[in-house]
Order: C-alpha cells, then structure tokens, then sequence
C-alpha cells in the first residue's frame, strides 16, 4: 500500500475527530448559554413577581387618623397633674383607645416605679 494514502486517511481521521471535537464544544457551549438564560429569565420573573407583591401590599395599607383634640384639652386644663410630668387616668385612657381602636383597660395611678440607687 501506498504510504501517501495512509498519510492522507491518518489526516483526514485526524480532520474528522478534530471536527466532532470543536462540534461537541460548540453543542456544549450553547447549552450552558441556554441553561443560564433560563436561570436568568426565573429570576427575573421571580423579582418581577415580588416586586408585584410588594407594591399591591402597598396599595392596600389605608392611613387611620383618629385626632382627639376636645378631650385632652379639657383635661389638661382641669388637672394639674401635668406639672408633675405624669398624665391623668383619663388621658391614658385616651391615648391607649386612639392607639388600639378599643376600649382602654383603666389606667393606674400613672406614676413611676421610685429609683433603686442601691444597684448603682
């Protein structure tokens, strides 16, 4: 046999592996580009998403403006418990309703628990 047709099919097997080597390459560099375009697409419908969430939670909060203006007033003027930096019963009771919607608990006497300087 002819050395030069040996050359010539030991190059041209050489050519075909090399071929289906840089095709395989290119198949698996596609892949991986498609694989992390699906990532990148779940992502970003997933903070699309979130972000939907966020703002419909938003658009339902409703302000709530309760102002007891009347009442305080009144009783700021009629008590001089305020002098002594402490609020009377009835403010208290005013307050926690406005605070929580509902009828207050009585509030107690409104003073202080007295400085323990031992611990000092």
């Amino acid at each position: 046999m002819n050395p030069y047709i040996l050359l010539a099919l030991a190059v041209a097997w050489a050519a075909s592996i090399a071929g289906t080597g840089w095709t395989a390459f290119g198949m698996g560099r596609d892949a991986e580009i498609a694989g992390q375009s699906k990532i990148k697409q779940a992502i970003e419908d997933t903070r699309e998403k979130a972000q939907q969430g966020a703002a419909d939670a938003i658009a339902k909060n409703r302000p709530i403006n309760q102002t007891i203006v009347q009442k305080q007033e009144t009783i700021v003027r009629e008590n001089t418990v305020y002098r002594d930096c402490r609020h009377a019963t009835d403010s208290v009771r005013n307050i926690n309703r406005a605070l929580t919607g509902a009828e207050a608990d009585p509030a107690g006497g409104g003073e202080l628990p007295k400085a323990d300087t031992a611990k000092r």
